[in-house]
């Protein structure tokens, strides 16, 4: 004949209590690494907000003390009025008569050609 082994172990009162009691240990120990792990990831995501806060805070005090905008939003609106600014002294210097020099020039007529010198300059109307 052949032996049967039982995969459960041993029956009996006092092997109840052992596995029991490894049971509960090991539960202890998992919630303990849950625990741990937790506080690791917490403690890792506070350090790196951390991080980011003082980031944030240097290129904030750079931009102050620099005059520069800072933030998307800020640099968006610094530009559109660079460029507002830019296209105003576009059409200022397109209109006839902006300045005396513009005045003196739409007088002589219109400038043909202009070909380099040896004394400088000359220009043909």
């Amino acid at each position: 004949m052949s032996n049967t082994f039982r995969l459960s172990g041993q029956t009996g009162f006092f092997s109840q209590i052992l596995r029991a009691a490894f049971l509960t240990l090991t539960a202890i120990g998992g919630l303990f690494m849950l625990f741990f792990s937790a506080a690791f990831v917490l403690f890792l995501l506070a350090g790196v907000a951390v991080i980011a806060l003082i980031a944030v805070a240097v290129f904030w005090v750079r931009a102050k003390i620099l005059g520069k905008p800072f933030g998307p939003k800020a640099q968006f609106e610094h530009m559109r009025r660079d460029m507002e600014r830019d296209m105003r002294g576009q059409f200022e210097t397109m209109r006839p008569h902006h300045n005396s020099a513009d005045q003196n020039a739409a007088h002589d007529g219109p400038v043909i050609d202009a070909h380099e010198t040896p004394e400088g300059w000359s220009v043909d109307s």
